[in-house]
């Protein structure tokens, strides 16, 4: 039962890797403008080492924060600049009710529903493809919408997971990574709409993304070396 290759051991380092990615994900987030980037390695993070057992949690995190970190800075103010606008907005017609502001706020809330679709693409997009900001700002809203049942699932996921924490602010050390890994499944199915499928025999064919996804009770694979992402 406790051998190092057992399932029950495996299901533990497993469980072990999505705590301390959400850990990891929360304490490099405290300082507000790193939150972009701490979310995009949390789900490099989770993608490689727990979905497809490939490198060491902390090296892949650190890793991708650090390469994105310059990129993610400016992304960071258009989120907040966007989310205090739009909450601003909600709580002046919440608190002066009239059939005017009634609309506006269904409009708010139809806007920051918008918002959110783009939203949860983003960092996602941000670890898996090399573009600029404004490229993946596109492919996040065309994605919100071609795949809008997965859109809707997870900001109802969201809701939820933050709903709980607000009842069990507890749990703020085991959600996180529980939400980065489930996660994982819808958002590599939309991912790979958008990678090019590798020829076989290819050097792309053994890139970690391009490989099969392993179960929570493998074993991890040896950390390739590659240039991608």
């Amino acid at each position: 039962m406790f051998s190092p290759d057992s399932l029950f051991s495996r299901f533990m380092n497993t469980l072990l890797d999505i705590i301390v990615i959400g850990l990891l994900w929360l304490i490099c987030s405290l300082p507000v403008v790193t939150i972009v980037a701490s979310t995009t390695a949390a789900y490099y993070a989770m993608a490689k080492v727990v979905r497809h057992k490939t490198g060491y949690v902390f090296k892949e995190f650190f890793r991708s924060f650090k390469a994105n970190l310059k990129q993610s800075v400016l992304p960071v103010i258009i989120f907040i600049i966007v989310i205090a606008v739009i909450v601003m907005d909600v709580i002046y017609v919440w608190n002066n009710r009239s059939k005017t502001n009634d609309a506006l706020f269904v409009i708010l809330v139809g806007i920051a529903f918008l918002f959110l679709s783009c939203s949860v693409y983003f960092c996602p997009f941000l670890s898996r493809f090399t573009k600029r900001n404004r490229e993946l700002f596109r492919l996040s809203a065309f994605s919100a919408f071609r795949f809008l049942p997965i859109t809707a699932a997870i900001i109802i996921a969201v809701i939820i997971a933050g709903m709980g924490l607000y009842l069990m602010p507890w749990m703020i050390v085991f959600l996180p990574g529980i939400i980065f890994f489930f996660l994982t499944y819808p958002m590599e199915y939309v991912m790979r709409a958008f990678m090019k499928k590798p020829e076989k025999g290819s050097p792309e064919e053994d890139i970690w993304y391009n490989q099969k996804p392993g179960s929570i009770f493998s074993l991890k694979s040896k950390d390739g070396k590659t240039k991608n992402k």
